[in-house]
């Protein structure tokens, strides 16, 4: 090749990067937006249909696997006030059942603990896909919920793909109540190698209004209106 011609192969291969490169990002902005907006209709449907169908949902954030489902349960559940509150309860119900034989509870005799233990299940919905995950090239960065003292973030270490059903790593709960109101939620989706480009959804609590912003929200900002002290009350 002439020098010539290598002048003209550089300039060409200058051109297509510099086409390339604008495309490869638009590519990756629309998969960030389509999966934003995918999750903020999932959560004004499942608004509607908890009123509806008189049940409680909740999502199932799996933060190591970019991935999420959403299940059903009794429209009386509780939520927990902490992870360690929830933990607690599955311990106890786990005490309850070793009063039981295994024939005692297959013939349902432990019906009382066992029905505890299915609060929730997965969800069959032909308007939902059972499980969702995030497109390649996006991730959950955090998630956070009044459940939670700050936004929970993936693991630094995710679990080995073998070994994701005993161990799932980071898993975040966000309720939808059977009333149409919802558990105050904030979920930031990002590119993987920028936390900054991104969306944060917004569920907000009692309305269970869904929003989608453009920047990073902080969830103590949300928190500002809360007085640090209650009213005293007269004795």
């Amino acid at each position: 090749m002439t020098l010539v011609e290598v002048m003209v192969a550089a300039a060409l291969l200058a051109v297509l990067i510099g086409v390339a490169v604008p495309s490869l990002q638009g590519i990756l902005d629309a998969r960030q937006t389509g999966a934003a907006k995918q999750l903020a209709l999932t959560y004004r449907y499942l608004r509607d249909e908890a009123a509806l169908r008189n049940v409680t949902f909740r999502v199932v954030y799996f933060l190591d696997q970019a991935r999420y489902t959403v299940e059903v349960g009794d429209p009386e559940t509780l939520v927990f006030t902490t992870p360690e509150a929830r933990a607690e309860f599955e311990e106890q119900i786990e005490d309850d059942l070793k009063r039981y034989t295994q024939r005692e509870i297959d013939e349902g005799e432990a019906g009382d603990v066992t029905d505890k233990l299915g609060r929730f299940a997965g969800l069959s919905d032909p308007a939902l896909e059972g499980t969702v995950e995030l497109p390649h090239g996006v991730a959950f960065n955090w998630v956070w919920t009044p459940q939670y003292d700050e936004p929970v973030e993936p693991s630094d270490e995710p679990p080995d793909l073998d070994e994701l059903e005993e161990n799932p790593g980071q898993v975040v709960y966000s309720y939808i109540f059977a009333d149409g109101t919802a558990e105050q939620t904030l979920v930031r989706i990002a590119d993987v190698d920028d936390e900054d480009d991104g969306y944060t959804l917004e569920v907000e609590p009692l309305s269970g209004r869904v929003t989608l912003h453009d920047e990073v929200l902080d969830y103590e900002d949300l928190l500002e209106w809360l007085p640090e002290e209650g009213p005293e009350l007269p004795r």
